[in-house]
């Protein structure tokens, strides 16, 4: 088994920014600001540990100039492999001389350093698989009795240079939203809620935007799942979640004044 705190310690001495995790989780501990907080400052890092031993490990991805492919087996019935393959018949093969981690549900993690400008996080880029560019959770961490761990022999620093062929692709999507959006003339109130939707709100203000957004879901008339589903959606891409219990209880809230 590997020392969560050595390990740790040798990633920050090399420059790489960590914030710590819940035991068993992805949610940073209370009063903590997430990725945001994170830090290389190794009197921090070793009192995460000093304080819970068995703390999970989270990285700032965008200032260690890193991306992560997320490919996920179990993504709302897609496949992430799949994906991958049928990219590579396409002639587009993601590397696999990188550093990869395994995740708890069988997923992989491709890492890769990103030379120049950093592009954007994308969800469901391919169907089963993300694109992360501003934090990942890795090894050791453990959810679940599972653990992260690599793939291989190679170490996070041997991260190779993401392919041309992707960053290309995740900057031509952002070219092209951006030439959407200059395009819009008139926002619809449809259209005011979506943004909202995907652009979230401080941690401070989590029940009551969440509260306020299910609200104007279920005015377009929606089926309740379908409102239920964009809800755990907005809730999971905050920069800090809210635990499920308190998402359930804002939606049944909602529900029962309708």
């Amino acid at each position: 088994m590997v020392d969560r705190k050595e390990y740790a310690l040798a990633l920050a001495k090399q420059g790489f920014k960590l914030f710590p995790l819940i035991a068993n989780s992805k949610k940073p501990p209370r009063g903590m600001d997430g990725y945001k907080s994170a830090t290389s400052d190794l009197q921090a890092v070793s009192g995460w540990f000093e304080a819970e031993p068995t703390t999970n490990i989270g990285l700032r991805l965008d200032t260690s100039n890193l991306l992560v492919v997320d490919v996920d087996r179990h993504q709302n019935g897609h496949d992430g492999v799949a994906s991958l393959a049928e990219l590579k018949q396409g002639g587009h093969k993601l590397p696999t001389d990188t550093y990869i981690e395994q995740t708890p549900g069988n997923g992989l993690h491709f890492f890769f350093a990103v030379p120049s400008k950093h592009p954007h996080r994308e969800v469901n880029w391919r169907p089963g698989v993300d694109v992360l560019t501003d934090f990942v959770v890795i090894a050791p961490s453990i959810i679940e009795k599972r653990s992260y761990h690599p793939v291989g022999g190679q170490q996070l620093v041997q991260a190779k240079v993401a392919p041309d062929w992707l960053l290309n692709d995740l900057f031509k999507e952002n070219v092209n939203v951006s030439r959407e959006n200059a395009s819009i003339t008139k926002k619809t109130w449809a259209g005011r809620w979506l943004d909202d939707l995907v652009q979230g709100t401080a941690a401070g203000n989590r029940n009551v935007f969440l509260t306020s957004l299910v609200g104007k879901i279920f005015k377009t008339g929606c089926q309740t799942t379908t409102a239920y589903e964009l809800l755990q959606f907005a809730n999971d891409h905050l920069e800090v979640p809210l635990p499920d219990k308190e998402v359930n209880q804002i939606f049944y809230s909602i529900i029962k004044r309708l």
